[in-house]
């Protein structure tokens, strides 16, 4: 029997749905996210009075950064599991993997935006009462930092799936994922000006100076040209990781 795509997404998703790493690890990235989005409206609610809409809205958005690692995590062990019964129900490797993409970025996506707007509202719902300014996700400037920090958790949810496609180590996977997250700014601190200017091309620099923030500097990436560096390295990572699958054993 000759599959399609859509019969290999509909595998794929049996799969994903049923691993049991899928809804712990997407459970605790939403967690993350609300109990962080809580946590700074109630920092904010004891201590500053006077916050802004866009510190609330910048700061209750900071649980990305552990929540990427998750969500990379996750896409990591997606791309570990069931090899074997991949092949054996769909023997084409280059569709396999392309579905397997495809389903995953967006379960992943919908994980991420779920956790980015969770974290709002719980910001809001913590400074609820204060002096501090409401805000609404109906303002495009407060909706877009939300969508888009969102959308950057499950893009590198899908860098972690094409890290564990190539690798297929989840330890070294899952390493190698922290390290192009958050070494390079490291890195190019070390290097003064230089680096400075490499550095704003770097995840973690990306999600704190481009997307999560709602007023952005000029001397950073805006947010649409943060994602899209963003989904260029996730694109390389599975292109590169179903490059390798289709050439060797399973």
């Amino acid at each position: 029997m000759r599959y399609g795509f859509t019969d290999a997404a509909r595998f794929e998703w049996v799969k994903l749905r049923t691993l049991r790493s899928t809804w712990w690890l997407a459970a605790v990235t939403v967690a993350v996210m609300a109990a962080g989005g809580f946590a700074v409206g109630a920092g904010y609610r004891g201590h500053s009075p006077t916050a802004t809409v866009a510190q609330i809205v910048d700061n209750s958005l900071s649980g990305a950064v552990l929540a990427q690692l998750l969500l990379g995590a996750l896409g990591v062990f997606t791309a570990m599991g069931t090899r074997q019964a991949t092949l054996a129900a769909v023997p084409r490797r280059g569709l396999a993997s392309a579905a397997k993409a495809v389903v995953f970025g967006l379960f992943a996506a919908v994980v991420g935006v779920l956790g980015t707007v969770l974290a709002f509202l719980a910001a809001q719902v913590a400074t609820a009462g204060t002096a501090i300014p409401r805000s609404s996700l109906s303002d495009p400037t407060i909706l877009k930092p939300v969508l888009l920090t969102g959308l950057y958790l499950a893009l590198i949810g899908i860098a972690g799936l094409g890290l564990g496609t190539l690798l297929r180590n989840a330890g070294a996977a899952i390493g190698t994922l922290f390290a192009l997250i958050f070494v390079p700014a490291f890195l190019g601190a070390a290097f003064g000006s230089s680096g400075i200017a490499v550095a704003k091309f770097v995840p973690i620099i990306i999600l704190a100076n481009s997307v999560i923030t709602v007023s952005q500097s000029s001397e950073t990436l805006n947010a649409w040209a943060g994602i899209a560096v963003i989904a260029l390295y996730a694109v390389v990572a599975v292109g590169t990781g179903i490059a390798r699958f289709t050439r060797r054993d399973a």
